[in-house]
């Protein structure tokens, strides 16, 4: 192999070592400063698959963070006296547009419809709530999310929840190469839920809230894959930085 080709093939493989090891640290410094919370901080509703006939929720990860009660009454309509219901809103739409989900949505509606724009955020007159006219669920971020509860909507409400089905042709390729021995799959479709605590007291500091984030995602049940705990889902690197987006989305 000629010097220049060994010497450019050292560059790319410092460099890429060098960019694997920043990223393990920093996912390992994201996880360490946000651990998961046990499944029973989520709601029902969010741990319940769109298809419960055809469909198991693989997995469901919930992180949360603390943040000043005063930072997340700027965001409400009546700062002064704010209902638990206008805090869960508040949260909401902080995380709907953030940065990081409205350029996912703008990208969207780029390809879409030309347009570089996130579309509806859920900061609109309508809020998160039905269309008006053909009560059609809310749809977000030019498609990527529809509303499937609103918060303080019933009993078990853990703020707003919202679902997004992936396409079924990707699902369905990986589906059939792992019927030929690939060892994953993809998911069919998945739920976000946001969710805010009840004020409480942090000696020192003043009144704080805990807000979540969580998210589930649903899979197919394939019969020749055995039980549950054999069934194939996404790799276990691309779950890992799939949760540090919803951890990053907790500490917005």
């Amino acid at each position: 192999m000629p010097r220049r080709s060994i010497r450019l093939l050292g560059y790319t493989t410092a460099v890429t070592g060098i960019a694997g090891y920043s990223i393990h640290r920093g996912l390992n410094h994201l996880e360490e400063k946000y651990p998961a919370l046990p499944l029973a901080a989520g709601s029902r509703a969010l741990r319940k698959p769109q298809n419960p006939d055809t469909q198991r929720c693989a997995y469901t990860d919930i992180y949360a963070a603390q943040i000043p009660l005063q930072a997340l009454k700027a965001r409400v309509p009546n700062p002064k006296a704010p209902t638990q219901t206008e805090l869960e809103y508040a949260w909401a739409r902080s995380v709907i547009g953030n940065k990081l989900l409205r350029t996912e949505g703008s990208l969207f509606g780029l390809l879409a419809n030309f347009r570089f724009t996130p579309c509806d955020t859920g900061n609109s007159e309508g809020g998160f709530s039905p269309d008006k006219t053909t009560g059609a669920p809310r749809i977000l971020l030019n498609g990527i999310f529809q509303v499937q509860r609103l918060p303080a909507a019933d009993a078990d409400s853990n703020g707003l929840l919202v679902s997004s089905k992936l396409p079924d042709e990707p699902r369905e390729f990986f589906e059939k190469i792992a019927r030929w021995g690939y060892p994953w799959r993809l998911m069919s479709s998945l739920r976000h839920e946001m969710s805010v605590s009840e004020p409480f007291q942090v000696n020192g500091q003043g009144m704080f809230v805990e807000v979540r984030f969580s998210t589930a995602h649903d899979y197919e049940l394939v019969d020749a894959e055995g039980g549950f705990e054999k069934q194939k889902i996404i790799p276990a690197w691309t779950l890992r930085l799939h949760r540090t987006e919803v951890t990053l989305l907790s500490s917005y």
